[in-house]
């Protein structure tokens, strides 16, 4: 596993437009702190000191079935700097951020989730953090709250990504970033539907470096992932990021085909066959054993079948149903 390039030798200077990309799922009970922790951070006078010549909000609205659609689309028209992407149902929180990149026009490109639990002050340093260089820089998280046994389901998530990974992924690591142009037009071209934008933006390379924080709990409302949407997510991370799991499937075979061959020999050169041997509670945990490995090897299939099938549909990762900007826009 590889390690990112180091940094440009020369510092960007000069204002920078700047896109952030918001997917929102039933988030009406946190939008307007949202929309007001955004209007401090990315005030005119904030604009300015940060070297930012625009900043503009592309809110995707993953197919909310609550008021968070009406709510932003009534703070644009009353003046927000931003443009609203309704997508057709939920397509879920990765193919919503990658609707967002695919509509990005801007220097740079940071991905914020709506519920504040990725704090927007936290954008500034990213961008000081890409003008020394880098084309990434990921929020990487020092401390979560909220349920022991889900924190616990992250840290072994993010290790097992890491360790399967056959590029570089950090560490703690989320959706939570600011990309440069280059990036976001290199994960564009990038030709798999099933987008999973933390695997693709490790596996297009650059420079990258983190900027370490403790992620707060939500403002309000409730988290949208239950354990199978979170199931489904590593799945999907895994798949994405490496073909490691097909290769241990193969070395768990080839593992029990040895001690098979083992068990065996050691049955037939074993003196005096009138007697039962010790390999008949031998032979019984390897039959034990080859069921696990068959069926493990099974699952492994299983996900990487699946996800070729869906990738050989040619669908798209999502569809907009509507798109709501300013009239002036």
């Amino acid at each position: 596993m590889g390690s990112t390039p180091a940094p440009s030798a020369v510092p960007r200077q000069g204002a920078v437009s700047l896109d952030i990309v918001i997917p929102v799922f039933n988030e009406e009970a946190v939008l307007e702190r949202l929309l007001a922790r955004l209007r401090e951070v990315f005030s005119p006078e904030a604009c300015r000191s940060h070297g930012m010549r625009s900043v503009r909000y592309l809110f995707v609205d993953d197919g909310s079935t609550d008021g968070s659609a009406l709510l932003l689309s009534k703070s644009i028209a009353e003046g927000t700097p931003g443009m609203l992407l309704r997508l057709s149902r939920n397509f879920g929180h990765q193919h919503a951020v990658a609707a967002g990149l695919d509509h990005a026009t801007a220097d740079v490109v940071a991905i914020l989730d709506a519920d504040l639990q990725d704090p927007p002050e936290l954008i500034p340093a990213m961008l000081g953090r890409w003008r020394e260089g880098y084309e990434v820089v990921y929020g990487q998280r020092r401390r979560r709250t909220g349920n022991v046994i889900r924190r616990a389901g992250y840290w072994l998530f993010y290790r097992l990504l890491s360790f399967l990974a056959e590029v570089a992924i950090p560490l703690d690591s989320g959706d939570f970033c600011l990309i440069g142009r280059t990036v976001v037009d290199a994960m564009r071209a990038l030709p798999e539907r099933l987008r999973f934008p933390r695997v693709l933006r490790a596996w297009v390379g650059f420079p990258q470096a983190g900027v370490p924080f403790d992620r707060p709990p939500r403002e309000a409302g409730r988290t949208k992932y239950t354990l199978s949407s979170l199931y489904r997510l590593a799945t999907d991370g895994v798949v994405s990021a490496s073909l490691r799991p097909l290769q241990l499937a193969q070395v768990f075979s080839v593992a029990y085909l040895m001690a098979t061959l083992v068990a065996g020999c050691w049955y037939l050169l074993w003196p005096g066959r009138s007697t039962a041997p010790p390999i008949v509670g031998v032979g019984l945990f390897l039959i034990l054993l080859g069921n696990f490995v068959q069926v493990f090897c099974i699952y492994i299939l299983g996900a990487y079948v699946g996800r070729t099938y869906i990738e050989a549909k040619g669908r798209p990762p999502y569809i907009i149903m509507e798109i709501v900007s300013r009239p002036d826009a």
